[in-house]
């Protein structure tokens, strides 16, 4: 065939031919090269989702109430974070504080005269009225700590001589001092109750002679578990006497004061109600000393009050231990990858807490980010909320990446992998 120019025009590709040449072979680099990309991205770590763990069931407490109480209750001071755990039983209403008002008045002289430490406190010097409240109190056939015009006092004797002689002059002399007269104390005893929620209670007088002044075993529960917390109320109530000018060495008025485990209380008894007793004991359990507190109202006999409160707070003890919140092998979060792999972190020993019955603390759990490919290995931990417990948490298997097929099917989010891997997947 004769080469001419016509011929050659003939058969040189178009230039469109060329073109669409080019571009089909531009794409085909270009999907090699998404291809590859898409085969070869560096798969994201994967976040953990915490999971809602079932904790271990908690016994319920198990109280063995005195029924020779018309209304009693015990409460529970610190258990590793979870709230103070109380309880009562028989009559919810008000009933007469009688003497154990006195401790109620402390607590709200406390609030607005504060003390610390051993410190005495001011110097109160007594007048005309002090001298009446002691003719009023011998009226009433009270306990009383004899004064006189000009005597030098301090308020820790006047406390003192309060709670632990339960001497009713010197209550009223300690509210009258601190709150300029008596209804000025009373008013103050008004907005204490309501600020601390105590709606059953409430003081007709600082002692506890009148009938008006009342409490409910709930309300005294609570008021208890404050006195213990108050270092001047416990130093005092745990003082087994005080010496009073004109009497001498006076007893505590706490007849099991130093039995079973009682380091503290206060007694109370009139005669339009009968007898109450709060008290406070401390023991050690599990290597850790807890204290509790405890109230009866209403008994009759002084030997049938103690019996009571003794009956009570043995009953208390053998709900303390230490326990499994969570068991070995809980589930405390998951790995699900966006490809479908997925594995879990467990718990690798008992998270264990000192508990009183069902009154458990809080717990939080912490798993970090995995890559896919990493084999079963320790992520984290689960921890009480208080103190210092944890148990180490691992997942259960290694965590599988994403096969070719579904790189492919979902390239577009495997291509953001790139620019993106700051983000944990999951």
């Amino acid at each position: 065939m004769t080469v001419t120019a016509a011929t050659q025009r003939a058969s040189r590709p178009h230039p469109l031919v060329v073109l669409l040449r080019v571009a089909v072979a531009m794409l085909l680099v270009v999907v090699v090269a998404l291809g590859v990309a898409v085969l070869l991205a560096p798969t994201p770590a994967v976040e953990a989702t915490p999971v809602e763990a079932a904790v271990e069931p908690l016994p319920e407490p198990a109280i063995d109430w005195p029924p020779a109480a018309r209304a009693a209750g015990y409460g529970v001071v610190g258990i590793d974070g979870a709230p103070d755990s109380w309880a009562t039983t028989g009559s919810d209403d008000a009933h007469p504080m009688a003497s154990v008002t006195k401790l109620v008045t402390v607590l709200i002289v406390l609030d607005a005269r504060p003390l610390t430490g051993d410190d005495r406190g001011p110097t109160i010097t007594l007048d005309g009225d002090d001298v009446a409240a002691q003719a009023r109190a011998l009226d009433d056939n009270a306990p009383i700590a004899p004064v006189f015009r000009g005597m030098q006092v301090t308020q820790r004797d006047l406390i003192e001589w309060s709670l632990v002689d339960s001497a009713a002059n010197a209550i009223w002399s300690l509210a009258n001092w601190a709150y300029g007269d008596i209804d000025g104390f009373l008013a103050a005893a008004d907005a204490w109750a309501e600020r601390h929620g105590l709606d059953d209670t409430n003081l007709d007088d600082p002692a506890g002679l009148a009938a008006g002044s009342v409490s409910s075993a709930a309300d005294l529960t609570r008021i208890a578990l404050m006195a213990v917390e108050d270092p001047v109320v416990l130093a005092t109530i745990q003082l087994e006497s005080v010496r009073i000018p004109g009497i001498g060495i006076a007893p505590n008025t706490n007849r099991i004061l130093g039995e079973h485990d009682v380091d503290g209380g206060k007694t109370g008894t009139l005669k339009v109600w009968g007898r109450n007793l709060f008290v406070t004991a401390i023991r050690e359990v599990e290597g850790v000393e807890r204290r509790v507190v405890g109230i009866v109202m209403g008994t009759i006999a002084a030997e049938e009050t103690d019996a009571a409160m003794i009956q009570l707070l043995q009953s208390v003890w053998p709900n303390f231990g230490v326990r499994a919140i969570l068991a070995e092998g809980t589930v405390v979060a998951e790995y699900r990858a966006p490809w479908g792999a997925s594995t879990d972190a467990v718990t690798t020993g008992a998270l264990e807490a000192h508990v009183f019955a069902d009154a458990a603390p809080g717990w939080t759990a912490t798993a970090e980010p995995i890559e896919a490919g990493t084999p079963a290995s320790a992520v984290g931990e689960a921890r009480l909320e208080v103190g210092d417990v944890a148990a180490p948490v691992r997942t259960t298997e290694l965590l599988l990446g994403p096969d070719a097929w579904w790189r492919v099917t979902n390239a577009p989010q495997v291509l953001g992998w790139y620019w993106d891997r700051s983000a944990p997947a999951g």
